[in-house]
């Protein structure tokens, strides 16, 4: 679930710190209903990027607390069947599954049954032992200082599929120490910052191991549940697809732009109506809408589910052995001005026509989703435009 930080956000030169969780709950005031004005401006700006009631869309949340709700749906969540996107349309999350993975791992760290200095190989002992004397740790999973080859790149036809049809995390764990001399690290572990895939797969089945329970089932009964994201699942085999008979809560496919034949082709979706052959989670595989990843935004925002010095950890830019001080923090990209400021968190997220963006802004409260099935969307481009019109119409 390939995803890039957004340099566009560093161009923001915000001069602050982390706000105290005092002032964050100070803030969560009655939020109000968008102006009429703002909301024709958005309007305007989702037709400006070409999407109408005919083509695959966008599903955009704002929220500023005690100022601002905004949550609506454009565009076709189905071509074929002319369904439309609304709040409660689901997404493949892409990249932006890898917070709720991060989450689940760090909460088996607040339980004393893992910590973040031991040796990955304590708990996937198949993994190949690269570099005795320098192990990857838990911890560079996380941040992405492992020097891990991208799973990606391992052929598929080679991986031994234990179900007949899909392939899981299982099946490519193994392909590591078997491709070890075609894919050897990509440079010495916590040496630097290369984001890599591999990472998350690994960290998804560390907690199904330690936990003994299926991944899927783990991140539902101690975060999505919690939270009251009841429509949230991971999509680990064919079935964890939900059957819910309620239309209202459909789900979008992925479409691809074919400029050749000048249409939108569907690139992706959820069983039975898309056999996946890759059914890998941790780097993605969550399905959400923007009613239920407002939800995920009030317990982030709340600290739910971990210790404050464990969030403090996964929002505070991670560093290499040496010190060097990354943009990562612990499954989060971390967003920070020159000085080191931190101004704000979030994660973005591309996979077969899907683009998504979760973004907090920690000096005006600000978060931001914004979830796409047309692979033309530059997520990046709309949130900066959004931004603007929140700022126009309803002020910092």
């Amino acid at each position: 679930m390939t995803s890039a930080c957004s340099h566009l956000r560093r161009m923001l030169r915000h001069a602050s710190t982390f706000l105290s969780l005092a002032t964050v709950s100070a803030a969560l005031a009655q939020d109000l209903q968008p102006s009429a004005e703002l909301v024709s401006a958005i309007d305007k700006l989702v037709a400006k990027n070409g999407i109408d009631d005919d083509t695959p869309g966008v599903a955009i949340f704002i929220r500023v607390p005690g100022k601002l709700r905004f949550q609506k749906g454009y565009g076709l969540a189905s071509v074929k069947d002319a369904t439309p996107i609304t709040p409660t349309t689901l997404f493949e999350l892409a990249s932006c599954s890898k917070p709720f993975t991060a989450t689940a791992l760090l909460i088996l760290v607040d339980r004393g049954m893992l910590a973040l200095d031991d040796d990955v190989r304590d708990y996937i002992p198949e993994l190949p032992e690269y570099d005795s004397d320098n192990p990857i740790l838990i911890r560079d999973l996380l941040q992405h200082t492992s020097g891990l080859p991208e799973y990606f790149d391992f052929d598929d036809e080679g991986v031994p599929m234990r179900h007949k049809t899909y392939a899981v995390n299982e099946d490519y764990i193994g392909m590591f120490a078997k491709l070890k001399k075609d894919y050897p690290l990509q440079f010495r572990t916590g040496s630097k910052f290369e984001y890599t895939n591999s990472n998350f797969i690994l960290l998804a089945s560390i907690v199904q191991r330690v936990a003994k329970q299926p991944f899927g089932e783990f991140v539902r009964d101690e975060i999505f549940i919690p939270s009251g994201m009841l429509h949230t699942f991971i999509c680990q085999s064919p079935k964890s697809v939900p059957q819910d008979d309620d239309e209202k809560y459909n789900r979008a496919f992925g479409y691809e732009w074919h400029e050749k034949k000048e249409t939108w082709k569907p690139s992706w979706g959820t069983p039975p109506e898309w056999p996946q052959k890759v059914m890998v989670v941790g780097d993605g595989g969550v399905w959400s809408n923007l009613e239920d990843m407002a939800k995920w935004d009030a317990a982030v925002r709340a600290r739910k589910f971990l210790k404050p010095e464990t969030w403090k950890e996964a929002l505070t830019p991670s560093t290499t052995r040496k010190g060097k001080v990354l943009e990562y923090g612990k499954g989060w990209f971390i967003y920070a001005d020159d000085d080191g400021s931190v101004y704000g968190y979030g994660h973005d997220g591309t996979w077969a026509g899907f683009e998504n963006t979760y973004y907090r802004h920690l000096i005006t409260h600000r978060s931001t989703v914004i979830l796409s099935n047309r692979d033309t969307m530059d997520t990046d481009d709309l949130w900066t435009a959004l931004d603007a019109l929140v700022e126009k119409y309803v002020g910092e």
